[in-house]
């Protein structure tokens, strides 16, 4: 037996485990297939608890899973190249279908057209939502995947060097765009 205080993580994991077992007998289920209609390998499928991903299972080749019944309402799927989806939990007789995402490589240059190795960047989509910050650690730049398509501008930075932005880009699903942000080195104080 376990002694102590209940703490509210305590209460919060407790309640995730009887949650999961207070479930009903069975199984919910259910097939993902891409935008053409194609079962889709390795999804990942998993109850979303609280903003995080909680008992996952991957489906097989033909884009079947299956998850033990509970009563959590939502589960949340994910793949490499696709747009996250959530949805209701329980069995979904019609197919669950991925939007292809849009995929970007930044890299970073200084106004000599150098490589610059590390600093970070943003992405923000013409509605005001941002996106990042997603860290450069290397002259070959970050892909960033799982973007949802439309106009978008990146902005970036790196110690020593001015804020910089690239010009505005179209992301495109199921595409990927190469942008290449200049910085210009900062001015002493």
């Amino acid at each position: 037996m376990i002694r102590g205080r209940t703490t509210p993580a305590r209460r919060w994991f407790c309640g995730v485990l009887l949650s999961l077992a207070a479930g009903t007998v069975g199984a919910a289920s259910g097939i993902v297939i891409d935008p053409q209609g194609e079962p889709l390998e390795g999804v990942r499928v998993c109850y979303w608890i609280a903003n995080v991903e909680q008992l996952c299972v991957s489906t097989d080749g033909s884009g079947t899973w299956e998850l033990p019944r509970s009563r959590i309402d939502t589960i949340r799927l994910t793949l490499d190249g696709y747009l996250p989806k959530k949805t209701v939990g329980g069995d979904h007789p019609e197919p669950l279908i991925l939007e292809l995402a849009a995929m970007l490589l930044v890299k970073l240059e200084d106004t000599a057209g150098e490589p610059i190795e590390s600093g970070q960047v943003e992405v923000l989509y013409s509605s005001g939502k941002r996106i990042g910050p997603f860290p450069i650690s290397r002259a070959a730049g970050t892909r960033i995947r799982s973007l949802r398509p439309g106009p978008v501008v990146i902005i970036a930075r790196s110690v020593g060097y001015e804020e910089g932005r690239a010009s505005e880009s179209e992301l495109l699903a199921g595409e990927e765009i190469v942008a290449i942000v200049r910085l210009e080195p900062a001015e002493d104080p």
